[in-house]
């Protein structure tokens, strides 16, 4: 059974270089580690993390923009 992915919002307005595109953006910031599936490797956690790049890490290309409306990771329900 693989573990939980870990997407936690950091600040919700920042400025700051994302590890995933490289690009430097002005949007919310997230701390990310992809879902563990091998017991004896740990995912590296990636810090900082675009908005854009999470939602397209988790959710794919197809239907990241519409859960990006939805808000569906930031907690706020």
């Amino acid at each position: 059974m693989a573990k939980p992915r870990l997407v936690q919002l950091i600040a919700e307005s920042s400025h700051g270089l994302c590890k995933v595109c490289g690009g430097n953006k002005r949007t919310a910031i997230y701390r990310f580690r992809h879902q563990q599936y091998v017991p004896t490797y740990m995912p590296p956690t990636l810090n900082p993390v675009c908005r854009q790049c999470v939602y397209k890490e988790v959710y794919g290309n197809k239907n990241f923009r519409k859960k990006m409306k939805e808000r569906s990771l930031d907690g706020k329900e």
